[in-house]
C-alpha cells in the first residue's frame, strides 16, 4: 500500500502501542490549537454564534466527554461493535455532561447557553479522560495478548476516539479560517503533506470492477461497509484536483462566486484568513469551494465529476493519481451500502444520508491516521467553510 496511507492503515489495524502513541499526538494537536485559539480570543474563547461553528471550549469538552462515554463510563467497552449503545452508563466526573455535551441531543445554538468549565477546567477534564483511556487501553492490550484472534473488538472504541478527536482538530483549523485566527503552522497543517506538482495529465482507467468500502479486519465506519462490488465503465480523470488557475478562468468567464477568502488586491490574487493576506500560489488546488461550485465548473469546462468508485479505484491504482491536498467532491449522495448496519455510534452516519455529498481524499489539515482513500467524507453541497475542492472526468460519449 502506498506509503501515504500506512497511518490511516495502521490506526484502524495496529496494536495498543500504536494507538497510545496516536492518543498522544493527537492530544498534542488540541492542544496546540487550543492555544493559538486563545492567543487570538481570550481564555474564554467565545465566538459569533452561526451554523458553521461551536463554541471551542464546547468542542474541547466534547472530545472529552466523547472518550468517557465510550471507555471510561462504558462497562461494554471490550464489546466493540456489538456493545449496546443504549446500555446504561457510569455517572460523569463533570456534572451534568451528557445534557450538555452529547452532540447527539443538545441543539446547535444551545452549545453557547449551557455554561461549560472555563479555560483550565476543560484542560483538565481533557487530562483525566486521557488518563482513564490510557489505563484502559494497557487493559486492552491484556486482552488482545490472551485472545489475539478479537483485538479489533478490544481495540474498536480507541480507534474511533482517536480519529474522532482528529475530526475535531480539523474542524478547529476550519473555524481558524473563518475567524481569521493565526495558526502555527505545526498546528494546522499535517507534517510531510506532498504537494500537488502544477502539471495535470489525464489518467485513463479501463473498465474494471472495483470493491467499494472497506474489506476484511480492522477498524472501519458504519458507512463504510459491507463493501460492495461496482462495475465501471472506462473513463479518463485529472491527476490532481482542479487548481487555482483552472478555477479562476471559469471565474473571469462566467462571473461565477469566489470563495471568501480569496480577493483581488493590487493587480493580484490575495489568499485571505489564519490572519495574513499572502499572494495566491495559482497551482496550488483550489479550495474553499461547495459541490454547487465544482458542478457549475464542471458544466462550464464540459467535464463531469468522478464517482465515489471512480474516484476510489483511481486512487488505488494509479502512482501518478495526486491526492490529500484538499477533500475531494464526488459526484455521489451520502448513502448507505446495501446491508448497511449502524455501529454503536449511532448518529456517525444515519441521520446525514439522502442530503449530503461524498467527499474523498484528505485535505492539508487532515492528521496522517485520517488519511485513507476508504474514507467516506460528507457535507452539505453548499457548504465552502470546508478545505474542498474537486478534480474532474472527460464526460463518457
Amino acid at each position: 500500500m502506498n506509503s501515504r496511507i500506512n497511518p490511516a492503515q495502521l490506526a484502524r489495524t495496529a496494536n495498543a502501542a500504536f494507538l497510545r502513541d496516536a492518543l498522544l499526538r493527537t492530544r498534542e494537536r488540541t492542544l496546540g490549537l487550543l492555544e493559538d485559539y486563545v492567543a487570538a480570543l481570550g481564555s474564554d474563547c467565545k465566538v459569533p454564534r452561526r451554523p458553521e461553528l461551536n463554541p471551542p471550549l464546547w468542542e474541547l469538552c466534547h472530545v472529552a466527554w466523547f472518550q468517557d462515554w465510550w471507555l471510561a463510563r462504558n462497562p461494554d467497552w471490550a464489546l466493540g461493535v456489538q456493545c449496546n449503545p443504549d446500555a446504561p452508563k457510569l455517572e460523569s466526573r463533570l456534572f451534568n455532561a451528557d445534557a450538555r455535551l452529547n452532540s447527539s441531543t443538545i441543539a446547535h445554538d444551545t452549545r453557547w447557553e449551557i455554561g461549560l468549565p472555563d479555560l483550565q477546567g476543560t484542560r483538565e477534564y481533557l487530562a483525566a479522560s486521557l488518563r482513564d483511556t490510557l489505563r484502559l487501553l494497557e487493559q486492552a492490550d491484556a486482552l488482545c495478548a490472551s485472545d489475539p484472534g478479537n483485538a479489533d473488538q478490544y481495540l474498536y472504541f480507541f480507534r474511533l476516539c482517536v480519529l474522532h478527536e482528529q475530526m475535531h482538530n480539523e474542524a478547529a483549523v476550519f473555524m481558524a479560517k473563518l475567524l481569521n485566527i493565526q495558526l502555527r503552522p505545526h498546528n494546522a497543517c499535517r507534517p510531510g503533506m506532498q504537494e500537488c506538482s502544477s502539471e495535470s495529465v489525464q489518467l485513463h482507467l479501463p473498465a474494471s470492477q472495483w470493491t467499494l468500502g472497506w474489506q476484511g479486519e480492522g477498524f472501519a465506519f458504519d458507512n463504510e461497509v459491507p463493501a460492495c462490488v461496482v462495475q465501471l465503465q472506462a473513463f479518463t480523470i485529472d491527476s490532481r484536483p482542479v487548481s487555482w488557475v483552472q478555477y479562476l478562468e471559469f471565474v473571469q468567464a462566467t462571473q461565477h462566486p469566489m470563495p471568501a477568502f480569496v480577493a483581488f488586491e493590487n493587480d493580484g490574487w490575495i489568499n485571505l484568513g489564519y490572519g495574513q493576506k499572502i499572494p495566491l500560489k495559482l497551482s496550488a488546488p483550489a479550495e474553499n469551494i461547495s459541490w454547487l461550485d465544482a458542478q457549475a465548473y464542471c458544466q462550464w469546462a464540459g467535464r463531469r465529476l468522478p464517482t465515489e468508485a471512480e474516484w476510489e479505484y483511481a486512487a488505488h491504482t494509479q502512482a501518478y493519481m495526486q491526492w490529500g491536498q484538499v477533500w475531494e467532491w464526488t459526484a455521489n449522495t451520502f448513502l448507505p451500502f446495501d446491508g448497511f448496519k449502524m455501529h454503536p455510534y449511532v448518529d456517525y452516519s444515519k441521520p446525514w444520508f439522502h442530503d449530503r455529498k461524498v467527499l474523498k481524499g484528505a485535505s492539508w489539515a487532515t492528521s496522517a491516521e485520517m488519511v485513507h482513500p476508504k474514507y467516506r467524507n460528507y457535507f452539505q453541497p453548499d457548504r465552502q467553510d470546508v478545505l474542498s475542492g474537486f478534480r474532474t472526468c472527460a464526460v463518457n460519449r
